[in-house]
């Protein structure tokens, strides 16, 4: 029998609070745009500033999925996408030279563990997962630390392989994001999970099925929905 995988989107299992005026976590934030302003508040330059303002102005890969770029890895990924933080930094009024100061601390605000939290009834609908006989894998738009966010939420035991669009260089839901996970596994059966109408449409266009987890607004046709990752394993079908 061919192996059974489920592709998770990253957002389906976890999320990334943002920073509090008192220094601790909040409710969960944008995570890129929330990390930018945590940079910057734990910054000596006494100035701060909403994700919603520095969101506009943050020009990133996912946001061109149809563009293949080169694979980076560890600090080239970093340094590569300093001056994204910067600009944005900048565009709401931070000036040049301390705009590039704080971009280079983003990295520490956006993986600190402590910003981290598995999303509600993850753990368990792994298990779920696992138990039907499906295997798990997780594709993160984002940087090479895929394995150190999966730590900090404690899932890390329960996903078997875990892929980056910093390392394969597609962002999702770009085709050959899809197809690098189906070369990477062989002959195995793959089903993709996402918070993305968009990319569960991307995936039935190449003949991976869909499941579009706690949908907001239209299914894409052919695509299954469920309201949470714990009803995902009893829809999943062997086909």
């Amino acid at each position: 029998m061919r192996d059974r995988y489920v592709l998770l989107g990253f957002d389906t299992l976890a999320t990334r609070a943002g920073s509090t005026p008192a220094g601790a976590y909040g409710p969960p934030d944008d995570d890129w745009a929330g990390a930018l302003c945590d940079a910057l508040a734990a910054s000596d330059t006494g100035r701060s500033a909403t994700p919603d303002a520095v969101r506009p102005h943050l020009d990133l890969p996912w946001h061109h999925p149809d563009r293949m770029h080169p694979d980076r890895r560890g600090e080239d990924w970093w340094r590569h996408h300093e001056s994204a933080f910067a600009d944005a930094l900048a565009a709401v009024g931070v000036p040049r030279r301390q705009a590039d100061a704080v971009a280079r601390t983003v990295r520490e605000a956006y993986l600190d563990p402590d910003a981290w939290a598995a999303a509600e009834g993850a753990a368990a609908a792994l298990d779920r997962l696992a138990a039907a006989g499906w295997e798990p894998l997780v594709y993160l738009n984002g940087p090479p630390e895929i394995d150190e966010l999966l730590t900090a939420v404690g899932l890390d035991d329960q996903v078997g392989e875990a892929f980056t669009s910093a390392l394969t260089g597609y962002e999702l839901p770009h085709a050959r994001a899809f197809e690098t996970v189906e070369d990477a596994l062989g002959d195995g059966r793959v089903w993709f999970a996402t918070r993305d109408p968009a990319g569960a449409a991307a995936a039935l266009d190449i003949g991976i099925p869909g499941v579009v987890v706690a949908p907001d607004g239209a299914v894409p046709p052919e695509a299954r929905s469920v309201d949470g990752l714990a009803g995902l394993a009893a829809i999943l079908e062997w086909k």
